[in-house]
């Protein structure tokens, strides 16, 4: 186990530094600025809402946030498209990381039980899923819990059926996704445009602690 980690941080000092000594760590965090993909992504014209759904799919899979580019999305393509495009991007990419553990199995993941972040995030959801599926799924979306993590964990839910994940996941991007894509969406239109999307955001950002109180996020 030591070395594994004393081989992953050796890697890691390796990369940074030639990253380092190439110059390119004011290229690489110049491109991921949401301004700067606007216009990498524009310039593929009809494709460009395919490449920003590949784009936002990588990233969450990654453990990327994307709420920086849910907001770009409003900004790239509208309200309407924006948020469709997040819901198809954001629910393929939580679906694909709830197959991919499904598929792998309980057996040959049992070792991430034991781990801090995911074994919790696990924990959690296997006591939830035991009366209901699709309720506990989208509580446990509505209470903001890490969205990849969440994913990746329901897949070892034996109990818990793929279509309960699926809609309960959908549900609630189609509900907390329009908020930030109009944020986006209305960024360049003046401080008037932005009262609204501000509004949503807000209250959007005041679910977790409203329905916190009457579904604690954790378990004992």
């Amino acid at each position: 186990m030591k070395i594994k980690l004393i081989g992953t941080l050796l890697i890691t000092a390796v990369v940074t530094s030639t990253v380092y000594y190439f110059g390119l760590w004011d290229t690489i965090s110049n491109w991921i600025k949401p301004e700067n993909l606007k216009n990498f992504i524009n310039q593929f014209g009809i494709f460009a809402p395919l490449v920003f759904m590949a784009l936002y799919y990588g990233l969450v899979l990654a453990f990327v946030s994307a709420a920086a580019f849910t907001v770009l999305a409003g900004l790239l393509f509208g309200k309407v498209w924006g948020t469709v495009y997040v819901i198809i991007a954001a629910t393929a990419a939580a679906q694909t990381a709830f197959f991919i553990t499904r598929c792998l199995g309980s057996t040959k993941l049992e070792p991430l039980k034991q781990k801090q972040g995911i074994g919790a995030v696990l924990k959690t959801v296997e006591s939830r899923c035991k009366k209901n599926g699709f309720q506990s799924i989208f509580i446990l979306r509505c209470l903001f819990a890490p969205y990849i993590p969440l994913s990746y964990a329901s897949g070892m839910v034996n109990s818990l059926k793929a279509r309960d994940f699926f809609f309960a996941t959908l549900l609630t991007n189609m509900i907390f996704s329009p908020a930030f894509v109009f944020l986006g969406d209305s960024l360049l239109k003046g401080p008037k445009a932005l009262l609204l999307p501000v509004i949503m955001v807000i209250i959007v950002l005041a679910v977790p602690k409203i329905l916190g109180k009457f579904h604690p996020p954790h378990t004992s």
